[in-house]
């Protein structure tokens, strides 16, 4: 006969060992699903599923069309590793399927249910373009490019030197984004000049292209004298000599006699205009002639 006391032991023991076989699984991970979104393909891909059990659990993967995948299993593109992770190598667009990882032992069985989702790969905007450019005024139309590419498809914004922002369809007053990013100017004046930045954004980031509109070009005098100036003498003589250039032209002005003014000043007589900057120059002759009337003096008769 056993003592009471053997007995009560091998019982504790016995309901012991029944927790450990039967309810020791319920340590398992839960039955949850999990979505994965890969957003690039040929990409590795490792999806874990490590559930804890005593015994330890014995794990396969289902896949569509009930193709099951035990763990360890060893495959040119899949591998399923000794410790339950699926690990998929150069994943593709078709591997967009659930997934199934199953756990079981003696306690019972958990589930682990995956839904990939493979998309193209996200890339971040890139210019087809040099970074910088400058172009030069000209009269009609002048184009700005501003190609830019990436996934998903970058979205373009011209902004103009004022700050304006331009997205691709748009227009304001000589101003015309078109769909393919380029920025069409109409009939460009001096006050177009400036820098114009056109920005490629998409979700996986954003890049810039600065373009520089610029007046490099010799001066133009805008005034011209078609017939000789006269004036009468003792009157003030005044000439104009309008003159456009970027950079800014100097402007002087050379007086019959020779001498050159480089400043405001007073004079009676006006002949040669010159206006300068690095690119060039321009003149401006005016003929002057002055009328004196005729003077009569009185003289004694004897």
């Amino acid at each position: 006969m056993f003592d009471d006391r053997v007995i009560l032991h091998v019982y504790q023991f016995l309901l012991l060992l029944h927790h450990v076989l039967v309810q020791g699984f319920s340590t398992l991970l839960e039955n949850v699903t999990e979505r994965r979104k890969i957003q690039s393909m040929d990409q590795r891909v490792l999806l874990d599923c490590k559930p804890n059990g005593n015994p330890i659990p014995r794990i396969i993967w289902v896949f569509p069309n009930n193709i099951v995948l035990p763990a360890p299993y060893y495959g040119s593109r899949i591998t399923v590793h000794r410790n339950g992770t699926l690990d998929i190598h150069a994943v593709r667009i078709s591997d967009s399927v659930a997934l199934l990882c199953i756990a079981r032992n003696e306690g019972g069985e958990a589930k682990l249910q995956v839904q990939l989702e493979v998309t193209e790969g996200v890339e971040k905007p890139r210019l087809r373009n040099p970074p910088t450019e400058s172009v030069q005024l000209s009269d009609g139309i002048i184009n700005l490019n501003c190609s830019v590419e990436g996934k998903p498809s970058p979205e373009i914004t011209w902004i103009l030197p004022n700050g304006t922002s331009l997205l691709r369809g748009t227009s304001i007053f000589r101003f015309h984004h078109r769909f393919d990013g380029t920025l069409v100017i109409r009939d460009p004046s001096v006050s177009e000049i400036g820098r114009y930045r056109c920005v490629g954004r998409n979700s996986a980031g954003y890049v810039e292209r600065t373009v520089t509109l610029e007046s490099n070009r010799k001066p133009e005098i805008t005034n011209k004298y078609s017939s000789l100036v006269s004036i009468i003498n003792g009157e003030n003589l005044h000439l104009n000599c309008l003159s456009s250039g970027h950079p800014l032209p100097e402007l002087t002005w050379t007086l019959p006699n020779g001498v050159v003014l480089t400043r405001p000043q007073t004079t009676g007589r006006m002949y040669l205009c010159q206006t300068t900057n690095e690119h060039g120059s321009s003149s401006l002759s005016v003929s002057v002639i002055v009328i004196a009337y005729p003077i009569c003096t009185l003289m004694d008769v004897h």
